[in-house]
């Protein structure tokens, strides 16, 4: 998360000098979902602000970890027909998308032999701890073709211990590259310019073909995908700012909110 990342320098290096300080810039990354919709239809000015507070406000409730894909995590929610009345699953997170308090996470893991994905809302209120067991980023910004490489690489324990990770130190990328199952696929991964796929020797020839003049066909004279998909860095320095005073006030706030709910109970209490 420091501003030597290599994921965050190499995102300057693709869009040249930025307006967002370093002590923000890693901010993107941590909170996305605190970004607007990038499609320009969808934003209202006023209702991203109200979405905003409205998410700081849930954050001093649940404490929500630093998490990316590939980061392995495990959550508990409460679950009235479980033993103990929560559950618990533990994954790898594969995707993470969605703005506002429609963001939501999922994981995978292989119970019994077989593949299991959890969609998670972020915000859910059920939710009663997320807790990164690994974190790390991988090569690609979701990690859905997990569903057709190799069973080893979508396993991890239910017991695994949480390996700790040393607050102000960048987060690592892991360079794994994963080996797939004989083609064909649920999906056409090959359309798609994965980096953590490792080559595809088996693939028919015009497969790599028509990947190559489908991706370069029209991307070249696109000249608005990248507004398309980004928000313009001068509206994202008040959202960051937003981010990072909540970071910096959070628990004092929290402190303020259990002195509240006790003297709530207290004057309960009293009037019974």
């Amino acid at each position: 998360m420091l501003a030597n990342d290599p994921i965050i320098e190499s995102v300057r290096e693709s869009y040249g000098k930025t307006v967002i300080p370093p002590e923000l810039s890693e901010l993107r990354f941590a909170y996305p979902e605190f970004l607007p919709n990038p499609v320009l239809q969808y934003r209202n000015k006023t209702y991203d602000k109200l979405m905003r507070l409205d998410l700081i406000r849930r954050r001093t409730v649940l404490d929500i970890p630093e998490f990316y894909v590939g980061s392995v995590l495990a959550v508990t929610i409460s679950d009235p027909y479980a033993p103990g009345k929560v559950s618990k699953f533990v994954g790898i997170c594969i995707q993470r998308q969605g703005q506002g308090t429609y963001a939501n996470f999922t994981l995978r893991n292989r119970v019994d032999g077989q593949g299991v994905e959890i969609r998670y809302d972020l915000y859910n209120p059920t939710i009663r701890e997320i807790q990164v067991l690994k974190l790390e980023k991988r090569l690609d910004s979701e990690l859905l073709y997990l569903r057709d490489a190799l069973p080893e690489y979508s396993y991890f324990p239910f017991d695994m211990t949480p390996e700790p990770h040393i607050a102000g130190q960048p987060v690592a990328v892991n360079p794994l590259k994963v080996v797939m199952k004989k083609w064909p696929w649920t999906q056409k991964w090959e359309l798609y310019d994965f980096k953590g796929i490792q080559l595809l020797p088996d693939l028919p020839d015009y497969e790599y073909i028509n990947k190559w003049k489908i991706k370069n066909q029209y991307d070249k004279y696109d000249l608005m995908k990248e507004y398309r998909q980004h928000i313009p860095e001068d509206e994202q320095l008040e959202i960051w700012q937003e981010v990072k005073e909540h970071q910096q006030n959070v628990a004092e706030i929290r402190k303020i909110e259990r002195r509240k709910k006790l003297v709530s109970q207290t004057v309960k209490q009293t009037k019974t």
